[in-house]
């Protein structure tokens, strides 16, 4: 597999296209059809991150997309490489988040050899790479790479964003290049690529509906989060004094601290911002598609108030929950549009939600002999700056974190996994963050994740460590999968879905991380404090409740819709 070092390779011509894009960093683990593009990226000095599993290299990807605004950049091999990112690429589809997969497949002269495995390693993996991205491009030859790429990139950056494949046989990656280096143009890889405005009379009918409210609020969704004018959704609330609330995806779009802020709505969300948005009389809902959780199985909002629903993908408008008017375009051009509309109208002061019959946030209870994970939540919130993201797994790590930690500043400082909500995506997503983040001063990155959901990624903090990432890694640990057993608790179900103790400060100690192992509250968090000031990757192991739920039960909102599985009967 020697190749002519003084002859530009096909790898050469695959980084150089990468370049071209504005991408500055790959993620991946190699195998022998894909070490031409190793060999490239060390010759040209392009960043490649050698992770250890294929799916944490796609939560990776996803998570530098979200963060520095660029398309995500991944790598695997043929078959059970491909296998390995199929999870981590089904949650950047489902959250509409762009993502290059660089997937190498067998010889085009072994085609017929791939059912089976008879060609080493080979399957059906375009078929099966279909079904969780917005496409499957194959480079045929290695004059066809510039095209082929421009459509993959072009694919997973315009419309509703979401990742797609570049298949490359093994034969045409030990190629050598054909044809000269492409133009740069680094708008290409930047996402939203083009964002549609909403129709003049479209924003004249939602300008209407929110000067005659009562009680208007904003929903701020994912979409918001992604649009390039985001900061429009703010500068609407406050030139009309609207309060915002959030999806888990959308939480960032409003710092938590502005008095606008009513927080997380939903299951995993806070109370008050569901009382908020029970309350409202028009809601104006910006990128959100009402997911099961959010929206309290499609209760709320509910059909009793005036919707105006605003997303990219006309496809989302009136799917789950019907609205007033629906209007397909960018949701920070449209709270731009609808700002513009408003300004002649007279300011007025923020309408106040009732909390009279509020009910209390649910946490731990008083007397549980573990540590409550709120209490940890909270302790990450005085510590957190506006240089911090906060990277939350999925189950309960994303309850504790969606209502409990408050995002200081707009932006995505918040990422969470909720597109498909599979546990273990935080570990390599926050290798993502951390890397999009850069050198900028002072930038950290929080990982909060179960000690269910760690066991697929804790290989990961080696790789925080080789690349000196600054990484506090927070272990919830109740030994088990905590949804799981709470929900088998209720059920009456004997014995529960528990594990044998681990202690994961010592294995990442193990990996060259500092480790900090705590018992109580108070340990906790002193071992925060010690872990946010030191160098390098920390992992902080906290033994937490296995019975303390962040869950908001619908029957506490709503007493006659009350169930006796109470948030468990949500699915």
């Amino acid at each position: 597999m020697k190749q002519n070092e003084t002859q530009r390779q096909f790898g050469d011509a695959l980084i150089e296209c990468l370049e071209a894009v504005g991408a500055s960093v790959c993620f991946g683990v190699p195998g022998g059809q894909t070490i031409p593009l190793y060999a490239a990226a060390r010759r040209h000095g392009f960043r490649h991150v050698m992770m250890r599993d294929e799916r944490n290299a796609a939560c990776a990807a996803d998570a530098y997309a979200r963060v520095s605004g660029r398309i995500g950049v991944c790598d695997a091999t043929v078959g059970p490489g491909a296998t390995n990112l199929v999870s981590g690429l089904a949650e950047a589809y489902a959250s509409a988040i762009p993502v290059l997969a660089i997937v190498a497949d067998v010889k085009t002269e072994r085609e017929h050899l791939r059912v089976r495995g008879v060609a080493s390693q080979a399957m059906e993996q375009q078929a099966m790479l279909q079904g969780v991205t917005k496409r499957v491009s194959r480079v045929h030859a290695p004059e066809g790479l510039p095209d082929v790429f421009a459509e993959a990139v072009r694919t997973a950056v315009t419309g509703r964003a979401g990742p797609a494949v570049l298949e490359i046989p093994e034969d045409i990656f030990f190629a050598p290049a054909a044809g000269e280096a492409v133009a740069a143009d680094p708008e290409a890889g930047r996402w939203p690529r083009y964002g549609a405005a909403p129709r003049t009379e479209d924003v004249a009918q939602a300008a209407e509906l929110l000067a005659q409210a009562q009680r208007p609020l904003i929903l701020a969704g994912g979409g918001a989060l992604s649009s390039r004018e985001a900061d429009e959704v703010v500068a609407l609330a406050e030139r009309c004094s609207i309060p915002v609330v959030t999806s888990i995806n959308g939480k960032g779009v409003i710092d938590e601290y502005h008095p606008l802020s009513r927080g997380v709505v939903g299951v995993f969300g806070s109370v008050e911002a569901s009382v908020a948005l029970r309350q409202a009389d028009v809601v104006l809902v910006l990128g959100s598609k009402f997911a099961q959780f959010n929206s309290f199985l499609w209760r709320l909002p509910s059909t009793r108030q005036t919707l105006i629903h605003v997303d990219s993908d006309g496809a989302e408008l009136g799917r789950a929950i019907p609205a007033r008017l629906s209007i397909c375009a960018d949701a920070g051009r449209t709270a731009r549009r609808l700002r513009e509309a408003l300004g002649g109208a007279a300011p007025r002061a923020a309408w106040q939600t009732d909390l009279s019959e509020c009910p209390a946030q649910p946490g731990t209870a008083e007397g549980d002999p573990r540590v409550a994970p709120e209490q940890v939540i909270l302790a990450l919130s005085d510590l957190a700056d506006e240089d911090c993201v906060l990277v939350s797994d999925a189950s309960l790590a994303s309850g504790w974190t969606a209502s409990r930690y408050r995002v200081r500043g707009s932006g995505r400082h918040f990422l969470a996994p909720r597109g498909l909500a599979g546990i273990g995506w935080a570990g390599g997503a926050a290798i993502g963050a951390a890397l999009a983040l850069g050198d900028r001063p002072g930038g950290r990155v929080v990982a909060v994740s179960g000690d269910g959901a760690t066991s697929y990624w804790i290989g990961e903090v080696e790789t925080a460590v080789r690349h000196r990432l600054p990484i506090v890694f927070v272990i919830l640990n109740n030994a088990g999968f905590g949804w799981i057993m709470q929900g088998e608790k209720m059920l009456d179900i004997e014995p529960r879905s528990t594990f044998g103790p681990v202690d994961f400060a010592a294995m990442g100690r193990a990996m060259g991380a500092r480790g900090y192992r705590a018992e109580t509250l108070e340990e906790a968090r002193a071992a925060l404090r010690e872990a946010w000031q030191g160098e390098g990757p920390a992992i902080v192991d906290i033994l937490t409740s296995e019975d303390a739920s962040p869950s908001v039960d619908w029957g506490s909102l709503d007493p006659s819709a009350a169930s006796a599985y109470g948030a468990y009967g949500m699915g």
